[in-house]
C-alpha cells in the first residue's frame, strides 16, 4: 500500500495573497484560507467553528494564484501537508503547519475563468477537472473535431 501526504481543502480567502519573489526568480505566493465545520451543541443549536490555514504555491502556480485571487474568493485547494520550524523572540521551538498547494480549482464567480483560460494555454499546471469533462476529453480522438 502506498503511504501518501495529501489534503484537500475548500475555503474562502481571509486576505489578499501575499506575492514574493526568490532571487532565483521562483515566486512564492502566501494566503490565508478559512475552511468552515458545522455541528450540533448540547442544546441542539447549530455551531460553526472556523479554522485557518495558511497555504503556500510556488513557481508558475504560484504566479496564477497571487494574480487572480483576491479576499473573499472561494478555492478548493489540493496539497501536502508540512510542519515549518521556527524560534520564536524568546528562543522557544516552534512548530506551524503549512499546506503546500500542487493544483487548485476557482469555486467563486469573477476572474476565475479568465485564469482558468490562461492555465490552458501554458498547459503546465494541473487543473482539477470535473469527471464530466474528463470523460468527454477521453472519448474524442486528438485530431478530431467536437462540435460543442
Amino acid at each position: 500500500m502506498q503511504v501518501r501526504n495529501s489534503i484537500t481543502l475548500i475555503g474562502n480567502l481571509g486576505a489578499h495573497p501575499k506575492v514574493s519573489t526568490t532571487e532565483a526568480g521562483l515566486t512564492i505566493t502566501e494566503f490565508n484560507l478559512a475552511t468552515n465545520d458545522y455541528f450540533r451543541d448540547k442544546e441542539g443549536n447549530r455551531q460553526t467553528r472556523t479554522d485557518w490555514h495558511k497555504v503556500k504555491a510556488f513557481g508558475k502556480l504560484g504566479d496564477v494564484l497571487g494574480k487572480y485571487l483576491e479576499q473573499g474568493s472561494q478555492v478548493a485547494i489540493v496539497g501536502s501537508l508540512r510542519y515549518h520550524k521556527w524560534i520564536d523572540k524568546h528562543d522557544q521551538v516552534r512548530i506551524s503547519p503549512e499546506i503546500i498547494a500542487h493544483s487548485f480549482t476557482f469555486l467563486s464567480g469573477g476572474r476565475h475563468q479568465e485564469a482558468e483560460q490562461a492555465l490552458a494555454e501554458e498547459a503546465a499546471l494541473p487543473v482539477a477537472k470535473s469527471k464530466k469533462s474528463r470523460k468527454k476529453q477521453s472519448a474524442a480522438p486528438a485530431n478530431e473535431v467536437i462540435p460543442f
